[in-house]
C-alpha cells in the first residue's frame, strides 16, 4: 500500500494520507486534490487494520458524501457497509433516531422544512395576536436560526420576537417536530446532558475526518469536537480562502479554534494545483493576498504560463450575453471545445435572464445550477401561463395554474364540476366552462357563474391583442395590471413588501425581455407563439443528459467544480463585491464582508482550467433605467501583465481552413454527402 501511495501522491499528499494518529489540519488549496487525499486516507486506515465502524467522515452535501464513499469502495474493492460517510445533518438524524426519547421527545419525529416553519410561525403569531404587517418571515426565520445556533443572543438583537420564538419552540415540541437547526443542536444537548450517550459515540468513532472544514458553523464545530475529544484522532480538511458561506453560519475562524483546541496538531499544506494554468493561479494568488485574515499559501502548477485572462467591456447586458454566445461558438469551432466544458458564472440570479435568452436565441443548450432558471420562477411562470392560456385556451395545465391566481372565487368544488363536465364532453377545461355557462341547468351558483364569465372575458379580451404580433410587451403589462398581480403578491407574502417588490421587479424584467424580443431586428416576424416556444426550451431540463450543455451557475454553486473555459459575468462594482452583501450582511463588519466577497471572486477565478474570460458592462439596466457601471476593484488586484482588455467585437475571423475543419467534423458525425445521379 505504501509503495502505491508514493506513486499516486505528491509528498505533501502522502504525508496527509499516512498521518492518521492525533489531530491533523490539512490546508487544501483550490484544485490540490483534496477529495483524493480524503479517500486515500480512509483506504490507508483500513489497510492499517482500523475497523471501518470506527471511522466517521463528515461533509456538507449528500452528493459529496456519495462520491467519497464510492471512491473509497472503488479503491479498496470492499462493500464497507459499516463505514460512516455522512453529512453533518444526516449524522445528527442518525443519533436522534436512536436517542431522542432521552430528551423528552417521542420516536418517529417529523423534520420541518422552510415552508413548514413559516406555517408554524404564522399559526403561532395568530395565537399571540401579533399584527401581520410586522411579520417578515424570511428575517424571522433567520433570526430564530441565529439564536438557536448560538450565533447571537437576545441581548444583541431586537428581542420583540422573543415571545414568538418561545412559542415556536413550544409548538415544535408539541408536534414532536424538529427544524433543520435542531439536527445539530439536539445531538449536542444529548451529549452535554447524557455523558453515557457521548461516551458511546466516542468509543465507536475513534477516527474522524471533516471535509470543507472552512464551511462549518460554530455549532457544527462543537458537535464534532465533543466526539473527537475522546480519541483526539481527528483530521480536518479545508481552505480558508474558499470560505464563502458566512450568511448561513459558516465560520472560517473555526480553523483558529481548531488550532487552539488541538494544539498538538500537525499542519500540512497542499499547494500544488492540478487544475489551472500558471496564469490563472498567479491572478488568483494576487487577488486573495489582499485578505488579511487568512493562512498564507501560494498555489502553484506544473503547467506554467497559459493564455492571458481577457476582460471585455460590452455596452450593456444584451451585448454581454451575445458576446458570450459568439465566443462559445467560436471556441467550439476553432478549438473543439465542448459545450459541457464551459462554465458561465454569475454573482446573482438576477444576471441570468439576458444570458438565458441569448442561449435560446443562439441554440446553445445549457443547464442552470445553484438557482432557479429565470423562466422557472413562480411569478414568471404565472405570467407565462396567462400568455399560453390566452393564445391557446385548450392548454389545461396552464389554465389550471392561473384559474385562481390571483384568487377569483373559483374554488375546489367548482373545479371538480368543470373537470367532470370536461370529461363528459371530451373537451378541454376551457370548453367545459363555456358549455356550463350556456347550460341553464348547470349546478353553478350565480356568483360562481359570474366569476367564470369574468375569467373567460379576460381571455377573450387579450387574445386579439397578443395574436396581433404588435405591442406584445405593452399588452402583457396591461394584463398584469388588470389582474392586479401586485395585490396578489402582497397577499401571498403576507404584506412582506420586500419580497413582493423583488418578485414584481422580476416581472418587469420579463416584460422588458418581451420588448427586447420585439425590437430585435433579427426577428422579422415577432409573435407571441415564437417567443413562448423559445422560452419553453429553457424549461426542458433532461437531468440524465448534461453532456453537451453549457453550465450556467452562481459562483456559490460552482465551488468544488471546474471547467476548461470559464466566463465570469458582471465583474462590476456593486455586483462583485455585491453592494447588499457588504451593507446588509448581518454577520461581521464591512471589512469582513469585503474579504468574503474577495474570497468569492477567488473561487470564481480558480474554477477555470485553461482559459478565463471576464465581462464588465459599461451600463446595465436596473428596472427600466440604465445605470453606468464601474469595473470591480478586484480586477485591479490582478497584475496587468496577466490580463488583456479587449473589445467584444474583436472575435477571431473564420478562415477557409476553419470552414474545411467544420465540414470535416460534420462528415465524421453524419457521414459523407449523398451522391446525386448525373
Amino acid at each position: 500500500m505504501i509503495d502505491h501511495l508514493r506513486r499516486a501522491l505528491n509528498p505533501e499528499q502522502f504525508t496527509a494520507v499516512t498521518t492518521i494518529e492525533g489531530p491533523v489540519l490539512i490546508i487544501a488549496g483550490a484544485g490540490s486534490g483534496k477529495t483524493r487525499v480524503i479517500t486515500y486516507r480512509i483506504a490507508y486506515m483500513l489497510s492499517e487494520g482500523i475497523n471501518q465502524s470506527n471511522i466517521l467522515a463528515l461533509t456538507f452535501t449528500n452528493k459529496a458524501a456519495r462520491e467519497m464513499e464510492e471512491r473509497v469502495k472503488e479503491l479498496t474493492g470492499k462493500k464497507l457497509r459499516q463505514l460512516t460517510v455522512s453529512t453533518f445533518h444526516a449524522f445528527g438524524v442518525q443519533i436522534l433516531k436512536k436517542h431522542i426519547t432521552r430528551l423528552g421527545y417521542r420516536e418517529n419525529f417529523s423534520i420541518y422544512d422552510t415552508g413548514d416553519q413559516i406555517s408554524l410561525i404564522k399559526e403561532t403569531a395568530r395565537e399571540l395576536k401579533i399584527p401581520e404587517e410586522k411579520m417578515d418571515y424570511s428575517k424571522i426565520l433567520s433570526l430564530f436560526s441565529r439564536i438557536k445556533t448560538r450565533r447571537v443572543t437576545w441581548r444583541e438583537v431586537d428581542d420583540s420576537f422573543r415571545p414568538l420564538y418561545k412559542e415556536y419552540l413550544s409548538h415544535l415540541r408539541l408536534y414532536n417536530a424538529l427544524d433543520f437547526d435542531d439536527l445539530i443542536a439536539l445531538p449536542i444537548q444529548l451529549f452535554e446532558e447524557h455523558p453515557d450517550v457521548l461516551e458511546e459515540y466516542r468509543s465507536q468513532y475513534r477516527y474522524i475526518m471533516v471535509d470543507e472544514f472552512q464551511d462549518t458553523s460554530l455549532l457544527q464545530y462543537r458537535f464534532m469536537k465533543l466526539i473527537a475529544d475522546g480519541s483526539r484522532n481527528i483530521c480536518v480538511v479545508g481552505d480558508d480562502d474558499q470560505s464563502i458561506y458566512s450568511w448561513r453560519g459558516a465560520n472560517f475562524e473555526n480553523i483558529l479554534n481548531f488550532e487552539k483546541d488541538f494544539s498538538e496538531l500537525r499542519e500540512i499544506k497542499l499547494e500544488q494545483n492540478y487544475r489551472s494554468t500558471g496564469t490563472i493561479l498567479d491572478a488568483a494568488n494576487s487577488v486573495i493576498a489582499n485578505n488579511k485574515n487568512r493562512k498564507i499559501k501560494q498555489l502553484w502548477s506544473g503547467t506554467q504560463g497559459g493564455k492571458p485572462i481577457e476582460l471585455y467591456q460590452p455596452v450593456d447586458e444584451k451585448a454581454e450575453a451575445e458576446f458570450i454566445c459568439d465566443m462559445i461558438k467560436t471556441l467550439a469551432v476553432k478549438e473543439g471545445i465542448k459545450y459541457h466544458d464551459v462554465g458561465v458564472l454569475i454573482r446573482t440570479n438576477a444576471l441570468s435572464r439576458s444570458l438565458e435568452e441569448s442561449f435560446l436565441a443562439a441554440n446553445i443548450p445549457y443547464k442552470m445550477s445553484g438557482g432557479t432558471s429565470f423562466f422557472q420562477r413562480q411569478e414568471i411562470k404565472d405570467i407565462i401561463c396567462y400568455l399560453r392560456t390566452i393564445t391557446n385556451p385548450d392548454d389545461d395545465i396552464s389554465l389550471l395554474r392561473i384559474l385562481n391566481t390571483p384568487r377569483r372565487g373559483i374554488g375546489k368544488k367548482t373545479l371538480e364540476v368543470i373537470t367532470t363536465h370536461a370529461i363528459e364532453l371530451g373537451s378541454s377545461l376551457y370548453g367545459a366552462m363555456i358549455a356550463l355557462l350556456e347550460d341553464a341547468q348547470n349546478p353553478l351558483g350565480t356568483k360562481t357563474r359570474s366569476d367564470i364569465q369574468d375569467f373567460l372575458s379576460l381571455i377573450d379580451e387579450y387574445r386579439p391583442k397578443l395574436l396581433s404580433g404588435k405591442r406584445l410587451a405593452d399588452s402583457t403589462r396591461q394584463l398584469i395590471q388588470e389582474i392586479d398581480y401586485w395585490s396578489h403578491l402582497v397577499q401571498e407574502f403576507q404584506k412582506n413588501d420586500k419580497v413582493a417588490k423583488w418578485r414584481m421587479r422580476n416581472i418587469e424584467i420579463f416584460t422588458n425581455s418581451i420588448e427586447d424580443y420585439e425590437k430585435d431586428p433579427d426577428n422579422l416576424n415577432p409573435s407571441i407563439f415564437s417567443y413562448l416556444n423559445r422560452i419553453t426550451l429553457s424549461n426542458r431540463d433532461d437531468e440524465d443528459d448534461d453532456q453537451g450543455k453549457v453550465n450556467l451557475m452562481t459562483i456559490h454553486s460552482a465551488k468544488g467544480l471546474e471547467h476548461e473555459i470559464v466566463f465570469l459575468v458582471g465583474v462590476e462594482d456593486n455586483i462583485i463585491p455585491h453592494q447588499r452583501s457588504l451593507t446588509e450582511n448581518e454577520e461581521g463588519d464591512f471589512d469582513a464582508n469585503m474579504e468574503e466577497e474577495r474570497r468569492l471572486f477567488y473561487v470564481a477565478i480558480t474554477r477555470a482550467k485553461q482559459k478565463l474570460f471576464m465581462t464588465a458592462c459599461q451600463q446595465r439596466r436596473v428596472m427600466r433605467e440604465s445605470i453606468s457601471c464601474q469595473i470591480s476593484p478586484f480586477v485591479q488586484e490582478i497584475p496587468s501583465q496577466l490580463i488583456e482588455i479587449k473589445e467584444p467585437q474583436a472575435l477571431p475571423e473564420f478562415t477557409e481552413e476553419d470552414a474545411d475543419s467544420v465540414f470535416s467534423m460534420m462528415q465524421k458525425r453524419f457521414g459523407p454527402p449523398a451522391q446525386t445521379a448525373e
